[in-house]
């Protein structure tokens, strides 16, 4: 199952990952997506984790994506099966500020699964 959420600042963010964290996913499963460049110090810690940043870039701007490791905001948000309007609107809203939080819970089950636990189909 895939889940998204809108945070207003770096703190929402950082304790929902920590609590779902506490849930058995791990930051390797988080996806990122925020204007980097809207406070550049403010995106630092990124770099210390295993969190998959996904960087917004302006249109023209797109040359600082060719010196990105990561897939930039605009590219993988098209990529995770949103209809195009909604796209759009949740691009604005990371232009804006906020941050976009993707994951899926598959890493998750099949973790579980080669652990050998089973996992709860209720929650999967």
């Amino acid at each position: 199952m895939n889940y998204y959420e809108f945070f207003s600042d770096r703190d929402e963010v950082l304790k929902e990952i920590e609590r779902l964290k506490r849930d058995g996913y791990f930051e390797e499963d988080f996806h990122l997506l925020a204007d980097a460049d809207s406070d550049p110090d403010e995106m630092q810690w990124i770099k210390y984790t295993g969190i998959n940043f996904h960087p917004y870039y302006e249109q023209a701007e797109s040359l600082k994506s060719l010196f990105n490791s990561n897939e930039p905001a605009s590219n993988y948000i098209y990529n995770i099966d949103l209809r195009e309007e909604t796209s759009d609107d949740y691009l604005r809203r990371i232009k804006d500020g906020e941050f976009f939080l993707y994951y899926t819970d598959e890493e998750k089950y099949t973790r579980d699964e080669d652990s050998g636990e089973s996992p709860d189909s209720e929650i999967y």
